[in-house]
Parts: C-alpha cells; structure tokens; sequence
C-alpha cells in the first residue's frame, strides 16, 4: 500500500490550521473558566475567592477594598438583616466570614441575612495601585489609610460608613431592618470604637442598629477612672506611673480624626444610649497573645477580667446604659467557641428576631 506524500504547502496550511484550531479551543476553555469563576450564587456560603467582592471608595483618588459578602450589594435583594463580622489582628477575613455564614446555617438564616466580612490589608497584601491599606494596629483604631503622605486617606471606620450607606440603600434592600457590627478579638476593639464614634445611626432613623464585642482586651473608656483592686472601686491612677494610660484607643485624650468628628459629649452619649452586647468567653483567662503593659493591665488581669470590668464601669458612671453581657462558658480566645456555642447561637436569634 502506498502512502501519499504531502506537498511541503499542503503540510505546512494543514499545520497552521491545526495550531489555529488548538488555539481556539484554549481559547473558549479560558473563557468557560472566566465564566466559572465570575459566577456568583445567592447566597454565596464559601469562603474563598467566588464569595469576595470589590468595592469603590471615591474620592480625589478612588480605591478599592475587598470584602466577603453572601449577597450582592448592587442588586435587589430581599434581606432583612445584616451583618458586618470585621476580623482579629489576623486579618484573616475569610476565616470570620466562614464562622459567621455556619452561624447562619446553624439558624437557618442564609436566605434571611446577609453577611459581611471586610478586609482590611496591610501593605504587604497590596497587590495593585488601587488597593488601600492601613498600618498593622491602625485599621482597628480607626485611624486613616496609609501612606500618610495619600492625596485621599480612608478612615477604616469610613468603610464601614460606606458598607452601611450600601444597605440602607433601600433601592436595593428594600426589607432591611437591622444592621449589626461584629467583632473578635481586635476586631471587637474595632466595632466597640465604631459603636462609640459613628454618626451614620442618626442617618438612617429606620433600621436597628447593633454592636456584638466579643473577647476584646481593649475598651473606650470615657474618663480617668480605672479598677483599683487597692480601693475595690474605680479611681483614677497615679499617671506618673503609667503615663499616656488615658490616650487613645484605651481614653478619651489624644483621638484620631475620625474620632474628633464628634465631641466628648456625644461619644459618651454614645456609648450610653447604642444597643452593645460583650460577649465574654469564659475561659478566655490565659496571657496568650494579651498585651501586658501597665495601660492594659488597668483595665484588669486578662480578657474575660477587662469585659467584666468594663461592663461594671459603665454600669458605675452610665446607669442608664444600653450595653448587656452574655457569659459563654467553655469558651476560651476562639470565635468558634463564642458565636457557634449554644449560647452564642442563642444571642444571635435573639437578636434577628427582634
């Protein structure tokens, strides 16, 4: 049997067609995979990259920031709940993400509430022009975006100002009621900051707003006054002997801008009136990664110790208070063991269900 001989024009056109070919193909699965990846299910409960959203922070230079959301901000959605779960010093917002969608799920409660979980970068996980930043404790204070030199600097409270103005828009949520602010760890440092020094609740007189301060070592307090084991009551300490011990983030003296939007007045008014719950593990006994300097140790031996004296502080000076506690046993500095405990569980249904 003869094999026919292909005329050297004839090979080469049937090659270039066949490269043609393969490239085609490499070309529609890249875009099939495009396609994958930009697919977005409501809700979205995985904590990875296909539940991550980008969004606009305008100004005289426009930015963008990263959150994990469960739905959509720019559509028509029929939540009537939402909540913000701001991540530990970590920064390890798909983590907190995860938590708070199996809190829902325990509940069942995806389809009822969407879930947030921001991400505030620090340099090193800047990866374009566009990405803002904050310094490593700066973004839990509240403090502005960094370099310090930008044209247009962020406080990290003003992106929750921007989350917040996205959910009241009622274009897009029209049965939104409530909005909560979480935290754990520094991320409740965080949300009991915010809770202290935002405005945005007088805004939007229509929607509940809540604050859930969970397992933080810092507290806003709102004069001199500190524990004394000495006196067994609150008094205010010899300064010459832990100086800066009333400054910011810890006191009133020495706050960013973002806090002296607001007088000392009205943050204290704050802090009186707003819907605060510390959710205080009790286990969380131990010094592992606590700051033990002597500012931080006035505000008592451990975590669990400063919620239970910060609570006892305002029930001092602020009778009047709208701030509870909630007890979780056997749970130490974990997230888990406080939001996905059945006590924690239990708090959160209360709280939707209102």
């Amino acid at each position: 049997m003869k094999i026919p001989i292909l005329s050297p024009v004839l090979f080469f056109s049937l090659m270039l067609f066949a490269c043609e070919d393969a490239e085609s193909n490499d070309q529609k699965k890249e875009e099939v995979e495009e396609e994958v990846v930009e697919t977005f299910e409501i809700p979205c409960l995985k904590s990875n990259n296909s539940c991550k959203k980008t969004i606009d922070l305008k100004g005289a230079k426009n930015y963008t920031f990263d959150i994990y959301t469960t739905h959509p901000l720019d559509s028509i959605m029929s939540v009537k709940d939402a909540i913000i779960f701001v991540h530990g010093k970590d920064r390890n917002a798909s983590d907190y993400f995860k938590t708070m969608v199996s809190a829902m799920e325990n509940l069942e409660k995806t389809n009822d509430v969407i879930v947030i979980a921001p991400y505030f970068k620090n340099i090193d996980e800047v990866f374009n022009n566009t990405d803002i930043y904050w310094s490593y404790l700066g973004w839990r204070y509240g403090n502005n975006s960094q370099p310090s030199d930008s044209e247009n600097r962020h406080s990290s409270f003003s992106v929750i100002d921007t989350l917040i103005n996205k959910l009241a828009n009622t274009n897009h949520f029209p049965n939104l009621k409530q909005i909560f602010i979480a935290g754990h760890s520094a991320g409740a440092q965080f949300s009991q900051l915010y809770s202290a020094g935002n405005s945005i609740e007088e805004k939007y007189t229509n929607i509940n707003f809540g604050y859930w301060i969970a397992n933080s070592q810092f507290f806003l307090y709102t004069n001199p006054n500190r524990w004394s084991d000495t006196d067994g009551d609150f008094t205010v300490p010899n300064e010459s002997l832990c100086q800066g011990y009333d400054e910011y983030p810890r006191g009133m003296v020495d706050r960013n801008t973002f806090m002296n939007k607001l007088s000392s007045k009205e943050i204290i008014q704050n802090i009186s009136k707003r819907r605060v719950t510390l959710l205080l593990g009790e286990e969380d006994v131990t010094n592992s990664a606590l700051t033990t300097t002597c500012y931080a140790m006035l505000l008592g031996k451990h975590r669990y110790d400063r919620g239970q004296k910060y609570f006892a502080f305002l029930n001092k000076f602020y009778p009047n208070n709208n701030t509870s506690k909630v007890n979780i046993p056997n749970a130490d500095h974990d997230k888990d063991k406080v939001y996905l405990s059945q006590e924690g569980l239990n708090f959160i249904l209360s709280e939707l269900n209102q």
